[in-house]
């Protein structure tokens, strides 16, 4: 397989014809409302064009990968693909110049600043108080309760992040707001980097929400990091680390709200969404379900601690399967910093390259049966690791999700919560949809619960 070549000068010009276009684009919006109505049948019908293929976002054409061994390359080399393109142009317009939208060029700094909160001897206790949150949560649910479920799952996980990450100094009512806020404004993001300008300036309600949610959200958090400025304890807590930063100059109210908003969106959507549909595939699946919470009703009484984990083999599985099948978000865009070549075909600097960890996990070549929800794919005993770059919903290389880590241990503690005190059942059985959203979230899923004992 041919890769990118760091020096396009240095190389004789390619004589391949340019990659097919893909079929469907319309006039102004090209392939955008197919992305936006269709995503999942849009992507995964990309690889039978080839390794490459030209899509159009608007009047912007972009190359899309359908290969992982080219969607690693992309993803390794974050120097010459740099974070850009429409998709996250719209993303800095919300996060500013955060953690998952900073170009190349600040990212390393910026990495070692927040590397604390992360770091291993500090997961075990954000890990412990995650999942009480996520045990107190799920406590008051009613028995025969109908929940909807990605509400409910983005409520627990908001909660979660609001403890461990923002020293639980958060009003519930500052909380919904902000969780109010980060739906519209998810689903503006896609709109906007998918669909021409001149449509999203049209006065429509979904555009005034979306401008509301930015303005809001951004008041909330001047008033939250106001506040925390004015308090002399140190929780030792995110907040604490970006307003005390030790080295070089102070951070700017905007720079930590750019921080904040970044890890209150990756953390309540990447968890949220998944621990959703995990809960959708075990209530149309009461055998697994059942297999799950034997292993939850195994661990000692109270919520589950960060050292139930290496008890919770079968949960996990259920969890890796959750992120392959519905990975945070759609597609993501890349900005080629120079001229090079990928896949042996020419790419100019400026242009805009498009990967998607949807379309590489639902590649048959990587993951056989890619569209059935089957945890037992991860037992390494039974089956080898899938080819690098098919599995990424984390991202890889240094631009990898700094929250990974805790991230799988919060949605295996959060499930195992869940299914040792409830038995999810479908509430009707109208089909699952997928909101109109960068996230792959789910639309309609509402499940029943009723109290697990003596289930």
């Amino acid at each position: 397989m041919s890769h990118t070549r760091t020096s396009a000068a240095a190389q004789p010009r390619s004589t391949r014809p340019a990659p097919p276009l893909l079929p469907g684009a319309l006039p102004l919006v090209g392939h955008g409302l197919r992305l936006l109505n269709d995503p999942a049948g849009f992507l995964t019908r990309a690889p039978a064009h080839g390794p490459l293929a030209r899509i159009r976002l608007g009047p912007l054409t972009a190359t899309l990968v359908s290969d992982p061994g080219l969607t690693r390359h992309v993803l390794l080399d974050d120097a010459l693909f740099d974070k850009g393109g429409p998709l996250y142009d719209r993303i800095r317009d919300v996060m500013g110049n955060g953690l998952l939208s900073c170009p190349h060029a600040d990212h390393r700094k910026q990495r070692r600043l927040l590397q604390p909160v992360f770091q291993k001897d500090s997961l075990p206790a954000h890990l412990d108080l995650m999942a009480r949150e996520i045990t107190d949560g799920v406590a008051r649910w009613q028995d025969h309760q109908i929940v909807d479920m990605a509400a409910e799952a983005q409520a627990l996980t908001a909660r979660a992040v609001v403890a461990t990450l923002f020293d639980g100094t958060l009003a519930p009512a500052t909380v919904a707001t902000m969780v109010e806020d980060m739906a519209a404004i998810t689903a503006g993001i896609y709109t906007h980097a998918l669909l021409p300008a001149a449509y999203t300036r049209l006065p429509l309600p979904a555009h005034r929400r979306y401008t509301h949610a930015q303005r809001r959200l951004r008041a909330t958090l001047g008033r939250i990091i106001t506040e925390h400025r004015s308090h002399a304890t140190d929780h030792g807590g995110f907040l604490t680390l970006l307003t005390e930063a030790g080295e070089g100059p102070a951070l700017s109210d905007r720079d930590i709200s750019d921080q904040v908003i970044t890890f209150f969106i990756a953390g309540m959507e990447t968890t949220g969404n998944a621990l959703a549909w995990a809960a959708h595939h075990l209530a149309q699946d009461p055998a697994l379900q059942h297999r799950v919470r034997a292993e939850a009703a195994a661990l000692p009484a109270g919520p589950p601690t960060h050292t139930a984990l290496p008890c919770l083999r079968l949960t996990g599985h259920v969890v890796t399967e959750a992120l392959r099948h519905y990975p945070p978000v759609w597609l993501l865009t890349r900005a080629v910093t120079r001229d090079t070549e990928l896949g042996g075909h020419p790419l100019r600097a400026g242009d805009t390259v498009v990967i998607s960890a949807y379309l590489v996990q639902h590649l048959a070549s990587a993951h056989p049966r890619p569209h059935a929800f089957d945890p037992r794919r991860w037992r390494s005993t039974d089956t080898g690791q899938p080819p690098s770059g098919s599995f990424i919903p984390f991202g890889m290389g240094a631009r990898k999700c700094i929250g990974d880590t805790l991230g799988v241990g919060e949605l295996t503690l959060a499930l195992a919560a869940l299914t040792r005190r409830w038995h999810l059942e479908p509430a009707s059985t109208a089909r699952v949809r997928y909101e109109k959203d960068i996230v792959i979230r789910p639309r309609g899923l509402h499940l029943r619960v009723r109290s697990a004992r003596g289930v």
